[in-house]
């Protein structure tokens, strides 16, 4: 039975400043079936919470159109969904694109009704990523279903006409073929002008499509049926995606793309007296390294991340001066900021457009102004090319140090841009970190001094120093603490948390101070044990969530860590363990163990080099193999001798404590009796 039809004629509903219409959709548009049923021998649900009946999405690209159908039928197949089920919800930007709502509709027991009440339909400003520092306009139109049960197939089919004209038509257009829950049917079909040459890219888990040249368009048309769900798995890289997708765009190459992007980057207006005057000071600075690094800082530190990304300003930065003035500003407004005053100090340097969520997968797709969401800066030093992101926050040192993302490839917005370019790390980039953690018992062993010493440099330093500055030391101090308690619970600290910041080298040290009580182990008598974990080392060998991978595992890229465990031997004491060295090589990593003793102290000394940003699927099981012998090697128990007069008392004293409760044992076992 197919859904209800509509009303034959639009009608427009008004929210405050906000609108959208309720009409059928445009005679371009070619409305899909519900299947009647579910075939579960083809495509199994059980034990899955939704079912996907269609996911159908449709594109006008021809006669100047910039038009999108969506419609989507979908199932709960338990109660606790029910809420979800039950509330829809339509996001769209009213500042360039016009809402129109087809159908609302419900199928319980074969038979279709209606859900659409336009007068119950609410707008309202939906700003999901304000709290990430950004609006973006959007609007969300809001429907409350009643009477809604599990089995119950929800069916809502809208159109967005419309496209942001920033973009000047270099957008592109696509979906994904796979959703995490089963799909029983998937349409992409997107119209080209007739004599249109589209550019697609197309994973291998996407079919081709059908493409035909009508009097009207050019149609591609993709289908699939009877798709099982993705189970998404931790870990991966940002420019892995587990759903199998296509982009579809008209044709065009990246150096149009960045032509267009060029024109939103016109020579900045004078820069305000107080900037003028900041310039003129680096200036005076010994090098271009630190007129860089100096005008990098202040742009992030000095100018706080906050973006209103609203009709133009979702790609057009604003002036310099202004942003400089009002100290806010997005990745765009402050990377044009960062440009302008590197200029004005004979720096030459460019925006360059990069995807954070796509990575270096962008190389594959169409080109398009769509496929950037993030700006970042390349300079052209005497040193090479810099990359710089003044997003970022807590960064210090040298900028030949300095940390940027994984974007993979760039647009640089420059006049011999002819096409994207590597982003590659800096070449002084590095991360690296070296913890002592150092037990000093006192002369009877009852209780242990306990100092951490870390030592961070490069863009961990960064990320602790972040962390410092949002949290604070005492409450970073607080949670330190509380670790080390997981595995002595008697433990206080000696001393507040000691922090040496060297701005200039990059490099951090934080020292933690503690007194810990009985912190031994149980252990036989005439022996103490103490159970030990080299953290930061563990933490870079810890097994992700899923370990039965199908997809690729993402590593923190480059990472250098070693982790030295010290123990003063108290007078007579004796460590039981032998000397060691061990040494576990992966193509991606390098682990080396090393343990011994050295003028009365026990030792162990571990590291981990990370070779790669990744792991293959083809080579997971022997690097997860690498990981738990490391992680084995990593988990470690010393055992101490006492000399052996207080070995001697120490098994007096036991068996005295056994007397003493074999004679109490017998004394209540009596007195139960009646004896006494």
């Amino acid at each position: 039975m197919v859904a209800l039809a509509f009303a034959a004629r639009a009608e427009e509903y008004v929210r405050g400043e906000f609108r959208f219409a309720v009409a059928p959709p445009a005679d371009w548009v070619e409305t899909q079936p519900v299947a009647e049923h579910w075939d579960e021998q083809r495509l199994p649900s059980a034990g899955k919470r939704w079912r996907n009946w269609l996911y159908d999405a449709q594109y006008a690209r021809f006669g100047g159109r910039r038009e999108r159908y969506q419609d989507v039928a979908y199932e709960a197949t338990s109660p606790a969904l029910l809420g979800e089920v039950g509330k829809v919800e339509i996001d769209f930007r009213p500042d360039f694109e016009r809402l129109t709502i087809h159908e609302i509709s419900l199928r319980r027991d074969g038979r279709w009704s209606s859900r659409l009440k336009p007068e119950a339909i609410t707008l309202a400003r939906r700003e999901s990523e304000f709290e990430r520092d950004m609006a973006l306009g959007s609007v969300s139109a809001m429907a409350v279903l009643d009477d809604v049960r599990v089995g119950d197939v929800v069916r809502v089919r809208y159109s967005v006409n419309g496209e942001n004209p920033i973009l000047a038509g270099l957008d592109h257009v696509g979906g994904r073929f796979a959703l995490n829950a089963p799909l029983l049917a998937r349409q992409l079909r997107v119209l080209f002008d007739r004599d249109a040459r589209p550019s697609e890219q197309r994973d291998a888990g996407v079919a081709a499509p059908r493409v035909t040249r009508g009097p009207k368009y050019l149609e591609w048309r993709y289908r699939a049926e009877a798709v099982a769900e993705i189970v998404a798995e931790d870990r991966n890289p940002v420019w892995f995606s587990p759903y199998p997708q296509v982009s579809l765009s008209e044709k065009r190459d990246w150096a149009a793309v960045a032509a267009w992007a060029r024109a939103l980057y016109p020579p900045p207006a004078p820069l305000p007296a107080d900037l003028a005057e900041r310039i003129a000071q680096w200036r005076r600075l010994p090098d271009a390294q630190a007129r860089i690094a100096a005008a990098l800082l202040a742009v992030q530190e000095e100018v706080r991340y906050f973006g209103v990304e609203i009709g133009d300003n979702t790609h057009r930065p604003r002036e310099p001066a202004e942003v400089w003035e009002q100290r806010r500003g997005d990745c765009k407004d402050k990377s044009r900021l960062l440009v302008t005053i590197l200029a004005a100090l004979d720096v030459p340097a460019f925006p360059a457009l990069v995807s954070a969520g796509s990575g270096k997968r962008v190389a594959e797709l169409p080109p398009s102004a769509g496929a950037f969401d993030h700006v970042i800066v390349q300079v052209r030093s005497d040193k090479g090319v810099l990359w710089l992101d003044p997003t970022r926050t807590a960064q210090r040192g040298p900028a030949l140090a300095q940390e940027i993302g994984d974007f993979g490839f760039a647009l640089p917005v420059a006049a011999d841009t002819k096409g994207l370019v590597a982003v590659v790390p800096n070449p002084a980039n590095h991360n690296r970190t070296r913890v002592r953690e150092r037990y000093e018992p006192r002369a009877d062993g009852s209780e242990l001094a306990l100092e951490i010493r870390a030592e961070y440099a490069g863009d961990v330093a960064n990320l602790v120093r972040a962390e410092l500055r949002y949290n604070g030391s005492e409450a970073m101090a607080r949670r330190y603490a509380d670790f080390y308690r997981r595995r002595f619970p008697e433990l206080d600290a000696a001393a507040p948390l000691a922090v040496e910041d060297d701005a200039d080298a990059n490099r951090l040290v934080l020292t933690e101070r503690y007194r810990v009580l009985k912190p031994w182990s149980a252990s036989s008598p005439g022996q103490r044990a103490l159970d030990l974990d080299a953290d930061s080392i563990a933490g870079a060998l810890s097994l992700p969530a899923t370990l039965q991978r199908h997809t690729p595992l993402a590593l923190t890229y480059p990472n250098d860590i070693a982790h030295r465990i010290e123990l003063v031997l108290p007078s007579g004491w004796r460590w039981t363990g032998s000397s060691a060295e061990r040494e576990l090589d992966d193509p991606a990593a390098q682990y080396r163990y090393r343990a011994g003793v050295d003028a009365g102290t026990v030792f162990s000394e571990e590291s981990v080099v990370v070779r790669a940003d990744s792991v293959p699927v083809e080579r997971m099981a022997a690097h997860l193999d690498w990981r738990r012998a490391a992680r084995e090697q990593n988990l470690q128990r010393w055992v101490l001798a006492l000399p052996a007069a207080e070995a001697d008392q120490a098994r007096k004293a036991r068996l005295n404590d056994l007397v003493r409760g074999v004679i109490n044992d017998n004394k209540k076992a009596k007195k139960a009796r009646g004896d006494e």
